[in-house]
């Protein structure tokens, strides 16, 4: 089998993922001693794959040993115990059905996830001006996008899940108990009983971090993770060149091609996207988005399409798409703006793409983006 042929059949067995990779095998030269004959050796990466958290990850990485799989696979079951709404038995499930007001639900947090996890959502929703909002999760339910499908939602239902939405303190908070500084406990408290939340906006690109955080402490320096599509790389390919992520165009459909807009190179950063041009369905006849607004309570309906953002971590970069995607086109753009100039050391840049007539697309991207851009004779 040649390499191209290796690589095509990588493009077709990523193409269900929200963005494809372009794994290209590098090749050298090696010349045998005392003879003129050349060897053509392929330089393999260290690659761990499977399902995780509903959908599925590739880790790639080299130049260092293995690291064991019980490694990955202990650090994806941390993070889907405690956060995975389809799974019954995770803590969060368990959160959201707690409806005291007027006493703690507790629990032991001995990774410390959630108050990693909650401050990271607290300093995105004030950021985002709300945009960002976990607490939105009643409503993700309401219009059909959790574990029920809807066909039909009433304005009252929405008018009385609305006052419950909003991650503020009075609403619902997480505090860490000490004694004599040493860490005992994790409280969460509801003001209001009807609030709960969902971190499927950010959960995906955590992980991402938290894997990378894994590799690096076994002696990883190199490596590229992906998770549902989020994706972080640090260091380079095993040919000295950056990892290649292509993103998708936009196409309305669930399945079928995913034909590929860019390629960008990514050395040392994080690249996630957000779209609704895949995830929705039918409600009361209308084809609704998955992005559910958190001030109006309805599924949004501007025309951006998709929108990738690079940054420095995958939660920030996970949050942020999707805080953009909530305010649309107009407003997403003003407050990417804002955002790079208060975070500059975050080294942000965003790349939007949204419907425009006939068919065909507007695009908008921060200045810094284009560098990062694979010319299209290298595609």
């Amino acid at each position: 089998m040649s390499a191209l042929t290796i690589l095509e059949d990588k493009r077709t067995f990523f193409a269900r993922f929200n963005k494809a990779f372009l794994f290209g095998w590098a090749f050298v030269v090696v010349c045998g001693c005392g003879s003129s004959e050349e060897r053509v050796i392929a330089k393999q990466n260290i690659v761990h794959q499977g399902d995780t958290q509903g959908t599925t990850y590739v880790i790639k990485y080299h130049g260092a040993d293995s690291v064991d799989q019980r490694i990955i696979e202990e650090v994806l079951e941390q993070v889907d115990v405690e956060f995975n709404l389809w799974r019954p038995d995770s803590r969060i499930n368990a959160v959201n059905a707690f409806k005291s007001d007027q006493t703690v639900f507790s629990f032991e947090d001995s990774n410390r996830l959630w108050s990693v996890l909650w401050d990271k959502c607290l300093e995105m929703h004030s950021a985002s001006k709300g945009a960002f909002d976990p607490t939105v999760h009643p409503l993700v339910e309401l219009w059909g996008f959790g574990l029920k499908n809807k066909t039909s939602v009433a304005r009252e239902d929405v008018e009385r899940i609305l006052p419950h939405v909003g991650m503020t303190t009075d609403r619902i908070d997480l505090d860490e108990v000490e004694e004599g500084r040493i860490y005992q406990r994790t409280h969460v408290r509801k003001g209001d009983r009807e609030t709960s939340v969902d971190f499927n906006a950010i959960a995906q690109g955590m992980t991402v971090d938290l894997l990378g955080d894994a590799l690096v402490e076994h002696g990883v320096t190199d490596y590229m993770v992906e998770v549902g599509g989020e994706v972080k790389c640090m260091g380079v390919r095993n040919d000295g060149q950056p990892w290649r992520i292509a993103i998708d165009r936009p196409v309305d459909s669930a399945w079928g091609e995913r034909p590929l807009q860019v390629v960008v190179n990514v050395q040392d950063a994080a690249i996630c996207t957000s779209g609704n041009y895949r995830k929705f369905h039918e409600v009361d006849g209308v084809k609704r988005s998955h992005t559910i607004s958190p001030f109006t309570g309805y599924p949004v309906t501007h025309a951006l399409l998709s929108v990738t953002i690079k940054a420095v971590d995958a939660s920030t970069a996970d949050a942020l798409a999707t805080a953009c995607m909530v305010w649309g086109p107009v407003r997403g753009r003003s407050f990417i703006k804002e955002y790079r100039d208060n975070h500059p050391e975050e080294a942000i840049e965003a790349y939007f793409i949204s419907a425009a007539e006939n068919d065909t697309h507007v695009y908008w991207e921060t200045e810094g983006w284009n560098q990062a851009l694979l010319p299209e004779d290298q595609l």
